[in-house]
């Protein structure tokens, strides 16, 4: 009986645990108000990072440029609209021009973020953080490849070379 009794017991405590498990805690940052973002206020960026091609006696013509601003565009929206943390806040991106000289590129970032509070600004719209998620996905795939370029079939990306500044 006394073992009955301590089985029925474990039985219960078991059960009881598993439903209070069960009540989900729900993240707040996965339910956000989009009213409230589209009256937010407008928060830009711009930047430059550095291209390199295999083939440094390369001169690239301007339709080459124009093909490789495509590409680097969509690659900015893609990693800004699918970041996890800043997805939800990108409006736009732009590739504002190509400096031959010294192998630069200049961009353009915009998003539009709820009324600030003082730590949303400080850790999540700060320009380190906004960079390093660029930075991480250059890290990750430097090459541009499939680009209809001959002079220059791979560029590639210099990760340590992104920078941004608010504007």
């Amino acid at each position: 009986m006394v073992i009955t009794s301590v089985f029925l017991l474990l039985i219960l405590v078991i059960t009881l645990s598993l439903i209070l498990y069960s009540v989900v805690h729900i993240d707040e940052d996965e339910y956000w108000d989009p009213e409230l973002i589209a009256s937010g206020k407008q928060h830009n960026f711009s930047g430059i990072v550095n291209i390199k091609c295999p083939n440094p006696n390369a001169l690239l013509s301007e339709s080459a440029y124009d093909v490789f601003s495509t590409n680097l565009n969509k690659r900015l929206k893609d990693v800004y609209s699918y970041s996890p943390a800043l997805g939800r806040y990108f409006t736009s991106s732009e590739v504002t021009s190509f400096s031959g000289e010294n192998n630069t590129v200049s961009y353009y970032l915009q998003f539009l973020v709820p009324p600030e509070s003082a730590d949303f600004m400080k850790y999540r719209m700060s320009k380190e953080f906004v960079m390093n998620i660029l930075r991480q996905n250059i890290y990750d795939k430097q090459n541009i490849s499939d680009l209809d370029i001959p002079e220059c079939t791979d560029i590639i990306l210099d990760p340590s070379s992104v920078t941004i500044k608010l504007i």
